[in-house]
């Protein structure tokens, strides 16, 4: 099988035969791979089009912001149904031109005055229309199915309603050279010479045969500055961008430094830690010169770089003259990359408070979970002879890349017991959780966002109870799978729904789902174990849900919304505070397709994967951390008073009352013990934890 017709089934899969819905998968597709490449990051995909003054097409496939390096990424895409398609640069050039208008429409205020308020394309316009001042540069992306021209060898940077803009094309070559790409990422050099024409100085460290090589070098600011400003946040390392978004990204002593005594700057800052997958190096009356840099990355020192770029930005005539940076420059075999960039960020924010969880990707909890994936088989469904797996990709492109290195015999065996609509990236693995645990708002935050929120977690319940992450609780996270994709084969099917917010409808209705089977019905638990042995979503829960899902639009698509953007509004507590408060009804007959609470139990050789009232460890210990301060001090006052609470019980709430606590698998069942008595004597709502 080529690439593009294994890249066509992946489409197919996910528009699930519904050629209605061809151009949201091609998106979805081919972003969900920019976005394991680190090429955008929290990406929401939106088909939108419109037309506008003299009937200017207008269009785009979705957007995202890049808040490491200020910018606005737009995307738009060219989705062929014919196989070897040909992307001409006139026909690329109309492409960018329909979502330069969108954007221009959008600013000027025409899309708004001219389009049904209601519509998602003047939603969206109204979006850009209040944010674009933000960022300082537009990036657009243009994604494809079809092979770009020989011909088209570069696009010129534009200025998109008042905003520089550069162009890039991801076509199927590209989009094939990633996935062969040993580092998992868009390869890219970086020519010193532009800046220096000798190369940069340099020292290498003693080789001795290691898995790296290690250069110190001193650079100059303008150097690091203009290579911010032209690759963005491609030169960070993931978790370094993690950091930069959640903590600011200038420096304000950094800046004052840089005013004020630039001379200085080398002897007050710490440098820069990167890595690269390979530099040349050329010597020259015996010292060394580095002139290219492939791979680069800046796994600490990201918010130096970043404060450069923003001190030269602020005025054209500041200047970096005399501003030097001391780097660490470590180099790695491609294939060697993700581990060894991971372990060297790791040890380089030792000094910094970067969790654990931000290293998530090379986790014993992915580990485990990939070894479980690959030995334990879903039941075979009716008519099939042999149970299948479900493959879970602890590293981008595992999947094909195990299939490729079988002969053809064994590629049609591999993918009879893994087919390709059983695959689950980490990302998706997330977010199929989340949905379940009632974050439906961090879902819609996005796809790496909600990854390292996913991480946080159970970086912290692994650390409690690593023996928990078991056969039973992978296959009762498989069964949210199926009911997470299930759910969402039947909102793209239903009569109501019109396209728009699919991922956020989803996300929402599974965890209004559970929200509602624990305050309704607090003496069933959802019977995952069924869904695993059929492989498949039971009729009365797929109704219910369905039925929820549509409550979930309207809350979601509200008139009377606090913030006019869906995807926006749907990233936000206060949503969620909403669409709890929405009434919705379970159907009587759904108790048929639940387990009561005495039922519920582990699997076998498995005891410790459920507590006594049937979640699991993981589940359990994640309830008892979202349990709001002001209810443990309800069970505390009243409950000991009244003798609800037990003085041992007493003493661990008290423990759990202090933010950052995290509860063993027995303080957990304990606490939710103490807390189901309390709700019993209507100390607290049933609803409340």
């Amino acid at each position: 099988m080529t690439f593009e017709e294994a890249l066509r089934e992946r489409i197919a899969i996910r528009a699930e035969g519904s050629s209605s819905f061809a151009v949201q998968a091609f998106g979805e597709e081919l972003v969900a791979r920019l976005q394991e490449a680190e090429v955008v990051f929290d990406a929401t995909v939106e088909p939108l089009r419109c037309s506008g003054r003299r009937s200017k097409k207008m269009e785009i496939l979705g957007y995202a912001e890049d808040t490491a390096d200020d910018s606005l990424v737009v995307i738009v895409g060219a989705y062929y149904d014919s196989p070897g398609s040909i992307l001409t640069k006139t026909e690329a050039r109309k492409i960018f031109g329909a979502g330069e208008a969108y954007l221009e429409h959008s600013v000027d205020g025409w899309l708004f005055e001219n389009l049904e308020p209601s519509s998602r394309e003047a939603e969206y316009a109204i979006y850009f229309r209040e944010n674009l001042a933000k960022f300082n540069r537009l990036k657009f992306i243009l994604v494809t199915n079809a092979t770009l021209s020989s011909r088209v060898t570069t696009i010129e940077d534009e200025v998109v309603a008042g905003t520089p803009a550069s162009y890039s094309i991801w076509d199927l070559r590209r989009f094939e050279e990633l996935a062969a790409s040993e580092s998992g990422r868009d390869d890219i050099r970086v020519d010193l010479t532009e800046w220096m024409p000798e190369g940069l100085p340099c020292l290498i460290g003693a080789e001795n045969g290691a898995a790296a090589t290690s250069y110190l070098a001193v650079l100059p600011g303008r150097l690091l500055a203009d290579a911010f400003q032209r690759y963005g946040s491609q030169l960070l390392e993931s978790n370094v961008r993690t950091f930069l978004s959640a903590r600011g990204k200038v420096n304000k002593g950094i800046q004052a430094t840089l005013a004020e005594e630039p001379d200085m700057f080398l002897a007050y800052n710490n440098g820069l830690t990167t890595t690269a997958t390979g530099v040349t190096v050329e010597q020259r009356d015996g010292a060394s010169f580095i002139t290219s840099i492939d791979n680069w990355q800046i796994v600490n020192g990201g918010q130096t770089t970043s404060s450069l770029a923003h001190f030269v930005r602020l005025a054209k005539d500041r200047s970096l003259e005399g501003v030097f940076v001391q780097m660490k420059l470590v180099t790695v075999a491609p294939a060697q990359a993700a581990d060894l960039v991971a372990k060297v960020s790791r040890y380089a924010n030792s000094q910094n408070k970067v969790s654990e969880a931000d290293f998530f990707s090379n986790s014993p909890f992915h580990v485990r979970l990939e070894q479980i994936s690959l030995r334990v088989k879903a039941p075979a469904r009716d008519g099939v002879q042999f149970g299948t797996g479900w493959f879970y990709e602890r590293t981008r492109g595992q999947y094909e890349n195990t299939r490729n290195a079988r002969t053809p015999a064994e590629q049609r065996r591999f993918e009879l017991e893994f087919p390709k609509s059983q695959v689950i990236t980490k990302t998706d693995w997330a977010k199929f959780a989340f949905s379940w645990e009632q974050k439906p708002h961090e879902v819609s935050r996005g796809a790496q966002s909600n990854f390292m929120a996913y991480a946080v977690a159970t970086d912290r319940l692994w650390e409690q109870s690593a023996d928990a992450v078991n056969d039973d609780y992978y296959r009762q996270s498989i069964a949210k799978v199926i009911m997470y994709n299930r759910l969402r084969a039947a909102v793209m099917k239903a009569d109501w729904y019109e396209g728009g917010y699919l991922a956020n409808i989803v996300a929402y209705a599974m965890s209004k789902f559970a929200f509602e089977l624990g305050r309704k019905m607090p003496d069933h638990r959802f019977n995952f174990d069924q869904v695993w042995r059929q492989q498949a979503l039971g009729p009365i829960t797929e109704e219910a849900l369905l039925g929820i899902a549509r409550s979930m639009h309207a809350v979601l698509t509200d008139p009377d919304r606090p913030q006019k953007n869906v995807t926006q509004w749907a990233k936000h507590n206060a949503c969620w505070d909403s669409a709890q408060k929405k009434r919705v009804v379970l159907p009587p007959a759904l108790v048929d397709e639940l387990t009561p609470t005495s039922a519920a139990h582990a699997a076998p050789g498995a005891p410790s994967a459920t507590t006594p009232d049937g979640d699991s460890v993981v589940e359990s210990v994640a309830r008892v951390l979202r349990v709001d301060p002001a209810v443990w001090a309800a069970v505390l006052g009243e409950g000991v008073v009244r003798g609800v609470v037990s003085p041992i019980e007493r003493a661990l709430i008290e423990r759990l009352a202090v933010p950052g606590t995290v509860p063993s698998e027995r303080q957990a069942a304990r606490a939710l013990a103490a807390l189901d008595r309390s709700a019993e004597h209507d100390l607290v709502a049933a609803d409340a934890y």
